[in-house]
């Protein structure tokens, strides 16, 4: 199986970006409408200060003097809406998983506020950047959204800013082509909208005009409005404040997947919600209960009251005349179902039976040609099947013919043929059949099959090769091979093999899978999810690896100390190793090592 096969079948077990924007449209209609007034309580001051500012800049002699204050004026109202943003959020979140956002003290909600507002003051720079090279603009923008939903939901204490940047950046890179198919539709639906405002815009005046005669720059010069600064800034302001709660709202659920794959919070909010429920019906039933019961004490209460001394004679007068109202009733309830029936919206459900010439009259033009069209390629169809039967058939007759005189057609050569062809069918077909069985044996044994490229011969190994995988050596032959490169003084050769020994250990033991297409990181994401409860074995990792970076990306010399560390830290790990794959034996404590690819 191919890389990019498995990657093309890990992003259908994805949620799909159609899928983030649909429930985040249904997100803002279930949120609080006091949340929308904190939104637009920040949104609306800074778009209409930012119109005004670009107008007066722009057109204004006594630009230079007011452009100081007028450019600390839109400062404050930025962060005034990023705040407010943050609080939008904040609803938003609370909305998704009601009940599990932090407490925070005054300080702590100062210190995510200011570290914001600083990573906020970086937008203009960012997008700059993403603008000029283009491709990561996406994880810019992601990014940036990021920081807004963080501050707002997160209790980091002591470091928030660089948590918030930190955490902020990972969820940023979570299922990048999910985030990229997101802000693909967000412009999509942002440029129709933006294409209805300004529609709106032309429509509107002309009907003023031919109502009420009123005579405007857009009814006059339609062009020369549209393409107005003021006009196209105040259109694009306008329909920010319509995306914009909607970008929020996806990229607020993003977080909380992203966040979910650690910590089941998305499970605990459907229990949460089916709890709350459960509990509602509950409630509900016990209500009715006690009405029940109401009801009947009641009516004990009033029959006792009423003397309960009524004859036989008007008992069954009484239960006559209550007879005859349920047949009538009955009889009515038969009647209004009749009536019911007959209306114009419950017809169709009837069936018409139309002649060839009202059909005809009732399809359109292109259901006509449709028609046609199929009924071409079945007669089509149908005089090449009898082609082909008189074809076999007039083979058929000359075979015979020429079994019958031995002088034709060499009958052997033709049955041979047949048997040959048949005999390569048969192959073909259990060939097929045994590959079905392979792959159905591997996809529910969870055994993963092995990539053609990670199978290398593992004769002559160049430690120089970019092409060289850790699962080619045991972690023995690796460690042979780093003690020859210290032999010969090439410390940084050595690293490498040191490097790739311990890969080697670590997928061995099965806390990594060893793949030609992965990074040091995502070895790093996959052991600290695999051996989450061993510190020291993920600590001694991770210096090796930064030692190995630093040595065979960037070049730095390795001395004869930084030799040393790395053995030990490959010691502790492999000793790490054991007990922690001992500990996740069938049998032997917890689960199953993992098989799933690393995201």
């Amino acid at each position: 199986m191919s890389i990019s096969t498995r990657r093309r079948k890990r992003r259908k077990s994805e949620q799909s970006p159609l899928q983030i924007v649909e429930e985040g449209f249904h997100l803002l209609r279930t949120v609080e409408v006091r949340y929308y007034v904190w939104f637009y309580l920040g949104a609306v001051p800074f778009a209409v200060g930012l119109l005004y500012f670009a107008a007066d800049q722009s057109r204004s002699s006594l630009a230079d003097q007011s452009a100081p204050g007028a450019a600390a004026l839109m400062v404050i109202l930025y962060f005034w809406m990023r705040f407010c943003q943050a609080r939008f959020c904040r609803g938003l979140y609370e909305t998704i998983n009601p009940g599990h956002l932090p407490e925070r003290t005054a300080l702590e909600k100062f210190r995510a506020g200011a570290a914001l507002i600083f990573l906020q003051s970086l937008w203009l720079p960012l997008m700059a950047i993403g603008l000029f090279f283009a491709l990561p603009l996406g994880w810019i923008v992601a990014a940036l959204q990021n920081f807004t939903i963080l501050a707002a939901t997160r209790n980091y204490r002591d470091q928030p800013l660089r948590n918030i940047f930190v955490t902020g950046l990972r969820h940023s890179h979570y299922d990048w082509a999910q985030n990229h198919g997101v802000l693909l539709v967000l412009t999509i639906v942002g440029l129709f909208t933006w294409l209805n405002l300004v529609a709106t815009c032309l429509i509107m005046p002309g009907f003023a005009k031919s109502f009420f005669g009123v005579e405007s720059i857009f009814t006059i010069s339609p062009t020369v409005a549209i393409m107005n600064t003021t006009f196209l800034l105040g259109s694009f302001l306008l329909t920010w404040m319509v995306i914009s709660p909607m970008m929020k709202a996806a990229y607020t659920l993003r977080c909380f997947y992203a966040d979910s794959r650690e910590t089941g919070a998305d499970l605990l909010s459907r229990l949460a919600a089916c709890r709350k429920e459960r509990a509602k019906k509950s409630s509900t039933t016990a209500t009715e209960l006690r009405g029940g019961r109401k009801a009947a004490l009641i009516g004990i209460l009033l029959v006792v009251l009423s003397g309960g001394g009524a004859n036989s004679q008007e008992t069954g007068e009484g239960s006559d005349r209550a007879a005859t109202e349920g047949a009538l009733s009955g009889e009515t309830l038969r009647e209004s179902i009749g009536k019911t029936m007959e209306q114009k919206k419950y017809q169709w459900q009837l069936s018409r039976n139309l002649t060839g010439e009202e059909r005809l009259k009732e399809q359109s033009w292109l259901s006509r040609r449709l028609e046609d069209l199929a009924n071409a390629t079945r007669d089509a169809a149908k005089r090449f099947g009898e082609w082909l039967e008189e074809v076999f058939e007039k083979w058929g007759r000359e075979e015979r013919r020429s079994r019958r005189a031995p002088s034709g057609i060499d009958s052997g050569a033709l049955q041979g043929l047949s048997t040959t062809m048949s005999v390569g069918l048969v192959v073909l077909v259990c060939l097929l059949v045994a590959w079905l069985v392979v792959v159905m044996y591997r996809k529910y044994k969870g055994i993963a099959p092995v990539e053609a490229g990670d199978s290398i011969d593992a004769g002559e190994i160049d430690l120089h090769s970019e092409e060289i995988v850790a699962s080619q050596l045991p972690e023995d032959e690796w460690m042979r091979l780093a003690r020859e490169q210290m032999s010969k003084g090439d410390t940084r050769l050595a690293v490498r093999a040191l490097f790739l020994a311990t890969l080697s250990k670590l997928g061995e033991d099965g806390l990594l899978r060893i793949a030609r297409f992965k990074t040091n990181r995502d070895y790093r994401v996959e052991l600290s999810r695999k051996a989450r409860k061993s510190e020291e074995l993920r600590r001694a990792f991770e210096e090796n690896t930064r030692l190995f970076e630093r040595a065979w990306y960037g070049w730095h010399p390795v001395s004869g100390r930084g030799v040393d560390s790395f053995l030990q830290n490959h010691e502790a790990i492999a000793r790490e190793s054991g007990r922690v794959s001992s500990r996740h034996l069938p049998g032997g404590g917890d689960v199953k090592p993992e098989t799933a690819e690393a995201r």
